[in-house]
């Protein structure tokens, strides 16, 4: 549809800025878009308009001269023709034009000339009555609604006309009185100029009005694009820092578990247990900090994926132990209600929660017991709702700071944080999670005595039981963090069952090899490295390789690309064996485990990792072969 553009000028907000011409055209073209609308509305408003006024000047006409008596008969009165014939050729036209050719300027042209013949007729049909004469004024107040003060230049004219042409040869037709003062009509034209006035000053306040609107538009737009270009670089940034903190981690982490596997003494195993505590402890700040960016950026979604319920809720409880850390704790649970098939959701996330609500209680309870009870609070035909909740005999919280507890940053006092360590993110970013699963969170606690968190999620049932779990890996805990072979349909890998297993490792970090590699030797598979992708391709063209640990982020070739030429060099025969690949990875941000999975990687490590991941990630991949 053709609509053609308002005729006022629409110039830059504050010419001494001198904005840019893209800004300009900008504006211009929501003023244009805004100006476009106005006239398809006021199009069709006077398309029914024509059709009341229709019916309306044949009411007139019926009211004042029905029929005319010659002395013998009587006949229809000739208004009578003139209002249904003439009104009715009056009303098609725009009518059919505002419904074919809405906005256009031809279109709003001839609904203003035949808006004032209207007014012309309706004059005519009522003999000149004064009151008839107010329909003018009306008619020019209905254009207005244009906003466009062209479209008022003909109706003025054909007024002007109609009243000096009429006036002065049929007065009675126009003014109701057989003769008339030849100023009669400059008098009517003149009031007519008079409201004109009136109106291109409400038409030029309103175009003013459209042109801020327009502007505040372009303005309010390049500040949203501003803050989404500040969003993609704050991704940006956090997806790099993760990298660039995550990869020394690995290192760190990776060569205390390798050393504390050492014969060492009871002192350097303190030593060596407090560095592994440090580094993870280092590593639970930093994915803290990465998930509540995540909530901030409005970037954290949920997989939908089904999971074992029990299974999940009995590795949380499996993995409780090794934080007691000595403590007279008694850790029991109450999960004989929870449903016994698989349900749809975010078991990830779920866990994350799980572990950090415990996690709190065992630090905040030194003796004592803690307790976790799951059971459903509502059961529908596909969806459950579960009610988990974690109590325990620790310091508890006081009464007045238990509204602020789910705040960011926020803990119950300072002293918290210099005793027990913490951010304050992890209830935060729980009652997000929690939040995300259609649920509520909320505590009970009393100072001295206790405290009962508890949260309730909801998921649907699994239609298709066997259908595997998957999910990205949480950022909340590398101690519990997983990783799923996302391709159990694959193929088989080829390797030999009587030979140990071969394992090629590109990684351009010197301690990340250095970790990997000792894991790999650990478990009694050969290890061959590489430090970029295009030596991997070289390695993989002169030797057999069963598994590669590829780390995506390599100079020259990344694994992404790496792995893609790796299909393609199958595929044509210079690379001779298809070999398992399993992404190695210090990214943490939503959709690069996605994206690892969609360049044609099998499996996916998020570093930092520890040695029973890789180990498990590798002998899934390699059936036979177990560390």
């Amino acid at each position: 549809m053709v609509t053609s553009s308002t005729t006022f000028s629409c110039p830059a907000e504050d010419p001494s800025t001198q904005p840019s011409s893209k800004y300009n055209a900008s504006v211009r073209a929501h003023f244009d878009k805004h100006a476009a609308a106005i006239f398809r509305r006021t199009d069709r408003m006077f398309a029914v308009l024509m059709v009341l006024q229709w019916i309306v000047a044949i009411a007139v006409a019926c009211w004042f001269s029905p029929s005319t008596w010659d002395g013998a008969q009587r006949s229809l009165h000739p208004h009578m023709i003139m209002a249904i014939v003439g009104g009715g050729v009056l009303a098609s036209l725009p009518v059919a034009m505002a419904i074919f050719l809405p906005g256009r300027t031809m279109t709003r042209h001839v609904i203003a000339i035949s808006q004032i013949l209207f007014s012309s007729i309706l004059i005519h049909l009522s003999g000149g009555r004064i009151e008839m004469h107010f329909h003018i004024f009306g008619s020019f107040a209905f254009l207005a609604s244009y906003r466009d003060w062209k479209v008022l230049v003909a109706p003025t004219v054909i007024v002007a006309a109609d009243h000096m042409v009429r006036g002065i040869w049929w007065p009675q037709s126009v003014f109701g009185i057989p003769t008339a003062s030849h100023w009669i009509w400059i008098e009517h034209t003149i009031w007519v100029l008079f409201e004109e006035s009136v109106l291109l000053i409400t038409i030029r306040q309103s175009v003013s009005e459209m042109r801020s609107l327009a502007v505040h538009t372009v303005q309010l737009e390049d500040a949203t694009q501003k803050a989404d270009d500040a969003n993609k670089a704050k991704s940006e940034f956090l997806a790099s820092m993760s990298h660039e903190l995550r990869t020394p981690l690995n290192g760190v982490i990776g060569m205390t578990e390798l050393l504390a596997e050492s014969k060492l003494n009871d002192r350097q195993q303190r030593f060596v247990h407090a560095c592994q505590s440090s580094g993870k402890s280092l590593l639970k700040l930093i994915s803290d900090i990465l998930d509540y960016s995540k909530i901030e950026a409005g970037c954290m979604k949920l997989e939908q994926r089904p999971f074992d319920l029990r299974q999940l809720l009995d590795d949380v409880i499996l993995s409780m132990p090794i934080r007691l850390d000595g403590k007279s704790i008694k850790l029991t649970s109450h999960l004989d209600d929870v449903p016994p098939h698989e349900v749809v959701g975010d078991s990830h996330r779920l866990r994350q929660v799980l572990l950090n609500l415990l996690g709190n209680a065992i630090k905040f309870t030194e003796q004592g017991e803690i307790r976790l009870v799951v059971h459903p609070q509502r059961l529908e035909a596909d969806e459950v709702v579960l009610l988990f909740s974690i109590e325990d005999t620790g310091i508890g919280i006081p009464s007045d700071r238990l509204e602020s507890l789910f705040e960011s940053f926020s803990q119950v006092d300072s002293s918290i944080s210099r005793k027990y360590g913490g951010t304050g993110l992890g209830l935060s970013i729980g009652k997000s999670i929690v939040e995300k699963m259609n649920g509520v969170i909320g505590v009970e606690s009393e100072e001295g005595v206790g405290s009962r968190f508890w949260f309730t999620a909801t998921f649907r049932y699994a239609a298709d039981s066997s259908e595997p779990p998957e999910a990205d890996p949480p950022t909340a805990d590398i101690a519990n963090s997983e990783t799923t072979n996302p391709n159990p349909e694959t193929e088989v890998y080829e390797y030999s069952a009587s030979s140990s297993p071969r394992i090629l490792l590109a990684d351009d970090n010197c301690v990340n090899q250095q970790v990997a590699r000792e894991i790999v030797i650990g478990c009694g598979w050969q290890c061959d490295v590489v430090d970029s992708g295009i030596d991997a391709l070289r390695a993989l063209a002169s030797q057999r390789y069963d598994v590669v640990l590829m780390d995506c982020r390599m100079p020259l070739m990344d694994g992404f690309m790496t792995t893609k030429e790796i299909h393609k060099r199958i595929a044509d025969g210079r690379i001779h064996s298809r070999p398992a690949i399993v992404a190695l990875t210090a990214n943490a941000v939503h959709g690069d485990r996605a994206r690892c999975l969609d360049a044609g990687m099998d499996d996916y490590v998020n570093k930092p990792f520890e040695s029973t991941q890789l180990k498990q990630a590798v002998s899934r991949l390699l059936p036979s072969q177990h560390c």
